[in-house]
């Protein structure tokens, strides 16, 4: 189930721009979901995210505006401001070396797919020959996304930076896009290929367009429960891209999520963290994962 990276896996988009701060909105729906979390002397909001937009999605609901207003930091996965560091880590693990390209680099049939679904997402075939597969695969989705009006510039990431930035706040990251795009190196070119084959079998599904439209309609409700089934049709789904997200993207990253917020919580109040919501539910999640460590962990949506 690739289509649901864009809710555990922060991708760069060009042209982000900064949020313009709006009011909180008594009347705006919940929208992710927004846990309290305290360890008995400071309190922190940590809201589910996702890493598309659009723009009906804001202004987010009154209690996480006000917290973004209170907070002196806002701590995300990935700053969408730091440009430099995502295209270098894109560069070393994301591109091809040396001028390869992928016509040469993958059987004959995936190749002649490929190069058929970058066309019909009128994506420049030509300008990503050096993309590695699992690039080529994470470039299709976000694009596939963007078709049904889900812009990487409108990220709610990036609406919450630029509503604490407007306040004089500051974002700090909770990983890096070198840990990020490192985790894709791990993978032979075999496996990267297949990664590549499973999220185009995914794409030619004739039930995407509903799938999507769940998964988005999930995080727009709020509905937890959306999610979690989510997350049992991706373990329910034996496929390699599947697998790969579940294990590698989420229940590898989620304990150093959960260490980096609670040192944020251990070091001051009010500040607020973000990450995608996949991230905040199931087993192993990193709510869970706070309350193992002792802190108070409160669902308020």
């Amino acid at each position: 189930m690739t289509l649901a990276l864009l809710f555990c896996f922060y991708l760069p988009a060009r042209n982000v721009a900064a949020a313009a701060p709006e009011a909180a909105n008594n009347d705006a729906p919940r929208r992710g979901a927004l846990y309290r979390i305290s360890d008995g002397r400071h309190t922190l909001h940590l809201f589910g995210t996702i890493h598309v937009g659009a723009p009906d999605f804001y202004p987010l609901e009154s209690r996480i505006m006000r917290a973004i207003d209170q907070a002196s930091t806002l701590a995300l996965e990935l700053d969408p401001q730091n440009a430099g560091a995502l295209q270098a880590a894109v560069a070393r693990h994301g591109l091809y070396p040396d001028g390869r390209r992928y016509e040469q680099e993958l059987a004959p049939e995936l190749a002649r797919r490929t190069t058929a679904a970058l066309r019909r997402y009128q994506l420049p075939a030509e300008r990503l020959q050096n993309f590695r597969p699992w690039m080529l695969a994470t470039a299709l989705t976000v694009q596939e996304y963007a078709s049904g009006g889900y812009k990487p510039e409108l990220a709610v990431d990036s609406y919450l930076a630029g509503a604490v930035r407007a306040h004089g706040g500051k974002v700090i990251e909770l990983e890096s896009a070198e840990r990020q795009m490192s985790v894709f190196s791990r993978l032979d070119a075999a496996q990267q290929a297949q990664f590549l084959g499973d999220t185009l079998d995914e794409l030619d599904d004739a039930d995407l367009a509903r799938k999507l439209d769940e998964l988005v309609g999930a995080w727009r409700r709020a509905d937890s429960g959306g999610f979690a089934q989510a997350l049992r049709e991706m373990d329910d789904d034996k496929s390699f891209a599947s697998r790969f997200t579940r294990h590698a993207l989420l229940d590898e990253r989620n304990p150093g999520l959960a260490d980096g917020i609670a040192a944020l919580l251990a070091g001051q109040d009010k500040a607020v963290a973000a990450i995608g919501i996949l991230h905040l539910v199931g087993p192993g999640s990193v709510p869970e994962l706070l309350q193992r460590k002792g802190l108070q962990v409160e669902q308020l949506y």
